[in-house]
């Protein structure tokens, strides 16, 4: 393999993971979207047993029963979008010859200092 098909191929790898990346993100979104859904939902169905309308209790449920799917199918998405960006993870490990270390300093911190603390 030469050095440009090498490089477009890198190239495309990392559009890759930068596309899984973004997808991962917007349906993790969406689950947290989701999850304060079914909380606000399932309060709004306590009051309604409170009060004893269940005519309210019917509705309420079946919208928790169709967020709830959404969720399951959100959940499983997200555990097939990590695997995806796991196995383009390894194949650019494998394309650099490295593995990409992950900062462990917070965005406000300055690394040089991080560095000195040593």
């Amino acid at each position: 393999m030469s050095r440009e098909e090498l490089g477009e191929d890198l190239e495309t790898v990392k559009r890759q993971q930068a596309e899984t990346r973004l997808r991962l993100n917007l349906a993790n979104r969406h689950i947290t979207t989701l999850y304060s859904q079914v909380q606000d939902l399932e309060v709004q169905f306590k009051t309604a047993i409170k009060h004893k309308k269940h005519s309210a209790r019917y509705n309420l449920r079946q919208k928790l029963a169709v967020i709830m799917g959404l969720k399951i199918v959100y959940l499983n998405y997200c555990a097939a979008k990590s695997q995806e960006l796991e196995r383009i993870n390894q194949t650019l490990e494998r394309f650099t010859g490295r593995q990409e270390e992950a900062m462990d300093t917070d965005t406000n911190e300055e690394p040089n200092l991080s560095m000195l603390e040593m």
